[in-house]
């Protein structure tokens, strides 16, 4: 039953996904709010909604090796297999104002990151942990982020820019999109989590690898989905907006409740996720694009952090 449960939740999640797209690109045309915004909040969060629920959830049992995982996790996934992939399918020319400000944005929620958690470090802590006061640092620079956002989008709105038809309906998708997406990857990841548990592996393990791509289906969809539809900019900006909440929002959240005690193996993922960020943005910056021979890159790099993070 497991299997046949992540068979539909998959199903569920292009659909979901589908409508979620057509939704908020409609709404986004009516309010003269360039895609890329709506990539960057609205998609990004909707789409965010089971690392959330996974995160916050982690967070009050104390479980700190699923939340962490799920995390750095998600955000590897994000920015090498499923920004690579959707390179591979068709190579993505970025537009200066993610290159400038969102995309440095991911590279600083990295090191904002690493400052926080390695108090042995910094503050010459005993226990590295990110704390209550850290986590409210986090939400912080969620809402500066955010407010950038919305700066841009008063100064977009000083251009011309057609306006769209919006109707009932496109309220409808994006509802029952963000409900569909998030049911069934909760769905997909508990599945994937039993088949999983039935062959004995560990929790650590399942928390970087399957939990993080099975709650990451619907970003990889939902960006698969704006390409088809030729909304790069929907798909790049949902990609990073979510890698940047996930640390920011989500991760800071779940500190506020609970403060994450990090152990010596998550330094490591941080610092190849802020390595890997790195080398994203040096393909981006040479040409202003992600190319085909980029994009496969950028998928072997993500399988060979996987392999890394088994023998590990």
């Amino acid at each position: 039953m497991d299997i046949v449960f992540l068979l539909l939740g998959l199903v569920v999640i292009v659909k979901g996904s589908d409508l979620l797209v057509d939704g908020c690109v409609n709404l986004a045309k009516f309010l003269r709010i360039p895609t890329l915004v709506i990539g960057l909040t609205i998609v990004a969060i909707a789409t965010g909604v089971p690392e959330i629920a996974i995160s916050v959830s982690s967070s009050l049992v104390g479980s700190n090796q699923i939340l962490l995982g799920n995390l750095l996790g998600s955000n590897m996934f994000n920015i090498l297999f499923t920004l690579g992939l959707i390179a591979l399918i068709r190579p993505i020319l970025v537009k200066r104002e993610i290159i400038i400000k969102n995309y440095l944005f991911a590279l600083l929620s990295c090191f904002v990151l690493f400052v926080v958690a390695y108090d042995s470090f910094f503050d010459n802590g005993v226990v590295n942990v990110i704390t209550r006061s850290e986590g409210i640092l986090l939400l912080c620079f969620a809402l500066i982020f955010t407010y950038s956002l919305i700066l841009g989008v008063l100064d977009e709105k000083k251009l011309k820019v057609e306006k769209g038809k919006f109707c009932f309906k496109d309220i409808l998708y994006i509802i029952l999109g963000i409900a569909m997406v998030a049911v069934a990857a909760d769905v997909v990841v508990n599945s994937t989590i039993n088949i999983s548990r039935f062959f004995k592996v560990s929790e650590s393990l399942i928390s970087l690898t399957i939990v993080a791509i099975g709650t990451n289906l619907p970003e990889l969809v939902t960006s698969i989905v704006a390409i088809r539809k030729k909304e790069v900019d929907m798909a790049i900006g949902n990609l990073v907006g979510t890698n940047i909440y996930n640390i920011f929002l989500i991760l800071g959240l779940s500190a506020t409740i609970n403060p994450i005690v990090i152990d010596s193996f998550a330094f490591i993922d941080i610092i190849i996720l802020a390595i890997v960020s790195l080398i994203v943005y040096i393909f981006i910056g040479n040409r202003k694009d992600i190319n085909r021979i980029e994009g496969c890159i950028m998928i072997i790099l993500y399988i060979s952090y996987i392999l890394y993070v088994v023998i590990r």
